[in-house]
C-alpha cells in the first residue's frame, strides 16, 4: 500500500487515545516509513512541539494549514535584516 501523503505536507493529527500526551492539531509530514504489512507509517512534527512523532496514517487527515517563510530556517529578524 502506498503513502497517501508527502513530505512537507501539512496535515490535521487527530488526538492520541487515552494515556498519551500527543497534541491534536496541524502536523508536518517529516519522513514516510517503510513498511511491508501492517500499518502505513509516517514521522511527523507537530506545530509547538521540538519533538517528532510516528503515528498512522489513519491518524491523519487533510488540513487547510500552510508553511509560512519563518517556519523554514529563517527567523523574523533575518528576513527584516535582508530587506533593508
Amino acid at each position: 500500500m502506498p503513502h497517501r501523503y508527502k513530505v512537507g505536507q501539512m496535515l490535521e493529527l487527530r488526538s492520541a487515545p487515552r494515556h498519551s500526551n500527543r497534541p491534536a492539531g496541524p502536523c508536518e509530514v517529516m519522513s514516510c516509513l517503510p513498511h511491508d504489512k501492517g500499518p502505513v507509517l509516517y514521522r511527523v512534527k507537530s506545530w509547538g512541539e521540538s519533538n517528532e512523532r510516528v503515528v498512522e496514517e489513519i491518524d491523519l487527515s487533510p488540513s487547510s494549514v500552510v508553511k509560512t517563510v519563518f517556519e523554514d530556517s529563517e527567523s523574523v529578524f533575518t528576513i527584516a535584516v535582508n530587506k533593508r
